[in-house]
């Protein structure tokens, strides 16, 4: 646009339409230009000493196969026992591999709200925790144990050497994930989130349970005395969405996404359990939320549609106090929740 042409435009501007940013507040970290009202409840927030980077000890993106249509694989039927039965894209047949060989493999359109995660595929992970550590499994061993993963496999042993050696990994290990994960989070129990969605999506995983990169682990700090599902409270509120949708990265249909970027800078509201007003707060968030994930188990099997409904309007009820409980936690004002509900629907 001409020089000229903006100025006319900028002119023809009214007060209201125009916000004033004093140049004292910008620093070294990314610049949040919003809407009127938006900054007034930015700055409430920022009263908040820690942000959800300093309350968690990891927010990470999941495993990164080797070659999805062939390290990944669909369940078919029953997975008990020591052999698990499963379908290969790429072979194209069911296959037989050793249960401790795979793991379950959670994508992101798995992932609902509140709901328990059912995972349809499993993911070979040849890997082990050793002293604390995520070490391969060497190449002899993972033979000797593991005969009928290995021999799977070995069926595409020259692709993923080729695949190592165009990504600058070690081929030795042809069979590895290119991205592994620590295992760590893996087997502990934690908070996850579709990496894109339309509102905030986010339920617990239980120990055991692995994703792809489309799916973010959120982890709180061992060090943090709030329970679990405080933060998932918080973190599926109204006011999480309303920050992300106004500091993060917006895509088309008003979807978004849920990276560590995004999400790290959150200020989060820990509790001081020594007030007796902050630890009721803790507790009553810790019910409600105990509250959804009983209601959601009761919606999945609900027959009629009348229990649906019934279950529904109960859901939207508790939802409802756990956002006005997180805007109490926070101290917005009655025009602070109004542009909060207003920029969230």
């Amino acid at each position: 646009m001409p020089i000229v042409e903006l100025s006319s435009r900028l002119f023809q501007q009214s007060k209201e339409n125009l916000l004033n940013y004093d140049l004292q507040n910008f620093s070294e970290n990314p610049w949040v230009l919003t809407t009127k009202g938006v900054p007034t409840v930015l700055n409430r927030l920022s009263h908040q000493l820690k942000k959800l980077g300093d309350v968690c000890d990891e927010v990470l993106v999941g495993v990164q196969s080797g070659i999805d249509n062939i390290h990944v694989l669909k369940v078919v039927g029953k997975t008990s026992g020591k052999v698990i039965k499963l379908f290969s894209e790429r072979a194209g047949k069911n296959v037989d591999i050793e249960a401790g060989l795979v793991k379950p493999f959670l994508r992101g359109e798995d992932i609902h709200r509140y709901e328990e995660p059912q995972y349809t595929y499993y993911c070979i992970y040849p890997y082990q925790l050793l002293n604390g550590k995520t070490k391969i499994i060497e190449e002899d061993t993972l033979k000797e144990r593991f005969p009928l993963g290995y021999d799977y496999l070995k069926e595409y042993r020259r692709e993923l050497t080729e695949i190592r050696v165009r990504q600058k990994t070690n081929p030795k290990y042809w069979y590895s994930c290119h991205r592994s994960r620590d295992m760590k989070v893996f087997e502990s129990k934690r908070i996850i989130t579709p990496e894109i969605s339309l509102g905030c999506n986010m339920t617990l995983s239980l120990a055991g349970i692995y994703h792809n990169t489309k799916v973010y682990s959120i982890v709180p700090s061992t060090e943090q005395p709030e329970n679990i599902h405080y933060w998932l409270g918080l973190l599926n509120s109204k006011l999480m969405w309303w920050f992300l949708s106004n500091t993060g990265y917006v895509l088309r249909g008003g979807y978004f996404v849920f990276k560590t970027n995004y999400l790290n800078p959150f200020p989060s509201r820990t509790i001081n359990f020594s007030v007796s007003d902050d630890k009721a707060s803790h507790d009553r968030m810790v019910a409600l939320v105990n509250q959804m994930l009983e209601l959601h188990k009761q919606l999945a099997s609900a027959r009629t549609d009348h229990e649906k409904t019934v279950i529904q309007r109960q859901i939207d009820a508790t939802d409802r106090q756990i956002d006005q409980l997180v805007y109490e936690l926070y101290g917005l004002t009655d025009e602070e929740i109004k542009i909060v509900e207003e920029g969230s629907t």
